[in-house]
């Protein structure tokens, strides 16, 4: 499978993760919802919101696949997929906590939305590690 594709489909399934935990009351924070609140505040109405911001989801989603197809390539490339997959989505998930996070009003890691929302994250960021790790 292509890096794009990789992406895709990674960040397809990590937002599947979210929505799925949030419909169920399991998840605080929605990436795809966060990102388009955050760059188009509430100027479409929420549906065409949470659109657009899967739409950029899935752009940093194909970038952070050719993140990860760099990492293995260069970093550790004798590590097996699962490793890989694993220590990407930490890798990914540190950065989203230490700078997205903050920088969209969610606080460290989420801690505005809740207590356990850093663990959330985690678990999301994992799927997107292990999808793209696998397709890849």
């Amino acid at each position: 499978m292509n890096v794009i594709s990789a992406g895709l489909l990674a960040g397809f399934g990590m937002a599947a993760v979210m929505g799925v935990g949030e419909l169920l009351g399991l998840v605080k924070i929605n990436l795809p919802r966060v990102d388009g609140e955050f760059f188009f505040k509430d100027r479409f109405g929420k549906p065409i919101t949470y659109l657009l911001g899967l739409v950029i989801h899935l752009g940093t989603s194909i970038c952070f696949a050719v993140g990860y197809f760099l990492f293995r390539r260069y970093g550790v490339p004798h590590l097996p997929w699962l490793g890989a997959g694993l220590l990407w989505a930490i890798v990914l998930w540190l950065a989203f906590g230490l700078t997205v996070s903050p920088v969209t009003g969610s606080g460290w890691f989420g801690s505005k939305a809740g207590k356990w929302t850093w663990f959330e994250l985690l678990i999301t960021h994992c799927a997107y590690g292990l999808i793209v790790s696998l397709c890849l």
